[in-house]
């Protein structure tokens, strides 16, 4: 066994003392494992290709859901019979798609996990919008959530955690215009104040969205808002801290294989909780899958 470990070194203490009892416990076992710190955004995935060839059994992705996807696109680069499980530490902030396949978050368990070999298959998304093609592993979002995350500021994220989204929620939800979207779902049109493309259950940590949906298939569960507006978008906010985001009135959820979603302005977009430009919007399934250890 031979693991590259692809992290996130602006993570605070506490977290990189996860990491170190992590490897510990692997070196401890006698696995080969090298250690990447990433410099900027977007480095992971060059990490990633730059392995290639390597000898690389399993690739952790050490950090929170935009690590994790940054390594699982540089992990899509490699030819399938070649590309190497991915593993998941959990050292971010929402960590959503962690809790969704159930990892382990104490180090020694998440390392007993890798050890033990227990695999399961991801079925990732495709987002084009803003003149890029993005992987997502967990869910894609257009309005009002999209331009929350467009604005969060991330020294306020790294100050107070997930209640950052609440703050910025309350700056944007006076300001954002809520402008009507034409949805098509698998040649379906549709009317919307904002879409939510899951691959999961869950929105922003463990509050569920999407029941129905899972990363182990392949298929979104699609979220339309059927209200716009301030007091909708608190109740919604207020439903899902509750969570009862599954169950929020003024809301359909359908199940689809292709996503498009057009608007008369330009429109935010977010994927696995980052900024992906704006309006239009095409989502679809990748052509292969991951395997990820559980």
């Amino acid at each position: 066994m031979r693991v590259l470990v692809v992290y996130n070194p602006t993570a605070g203490r506490r977290r990189l003392d996860r990491l170190r009892r992590f490897l510990d416990v692997l070196r401890s076992h006698g696995v080969e494992v090298l250690v990447s710190p990433t410099r900027h955004a977007g480095h992971a995935p060059e990490l990633v290709r730059a392995a290639a060839g390597e000898g690389f059994t399993h690739v952790i992705a050490a950090g929170g859901d935009g690590t994790i996807g940054e390594v699982a696109a540089g992990l899509m680069d490699w030819p399938f019979v070649e590309r190497p499980i991915l593993g998941i530490l959990p050292l971010g902030t929402a960590n959503v798609l962690a809790h969704e396949i159930g990892v382990a978050f104490r180090p020694d368990r998440n390392a007993a996990s890798l050890l033990a070999g227990r695999v399961a298959m991801l079925h990732p998304g495709l987002l084009q919008a803003g003149g890029q093609t993005r992987l997502f592993l967990q869910m894609a979002g257009v309005g009002f959530d999209a331009q929350v995350v467009h604005r969060l500021s991330l020294p306020l994220k790294r100050r107070i955690g997930r209640s950052a989204y609440a703050v910025q929620s309350c700056r944007e939800v006076g300001r954002y215009p809520f402008p009507v979207l034409d949805v098509t779902l698998d040649g379906q049109r549709h009317a919307a104040f904002g879409v939510i493309v899951s691959k999961g259950r869950y929105y922003g940590g463990r509050y569920t969205i999407a029941p129905d949906a899972t990363p182990h298939a392949p298929g979104f569960s699609v979220t339309l808002l059927d209200r716009g507006g301030a007091v909708f978008a608190t109740k919604a906010a207020l439903a899902l801290l509750a969570d009862r985001g599954g169950a929020l009135g003024g809301t359909r959820r359908i199940r689809a294989q292709r996503i498009e979603v057009a608007s008369s302005m330009p429109v935010p977009v977010q994927c696995d909780g980052d900024p992906a430009g704006h309006t239009p919007a095409v989502m679809t399934a990748a052509m292969e899958s991951l395997r990820v250890i559980v």
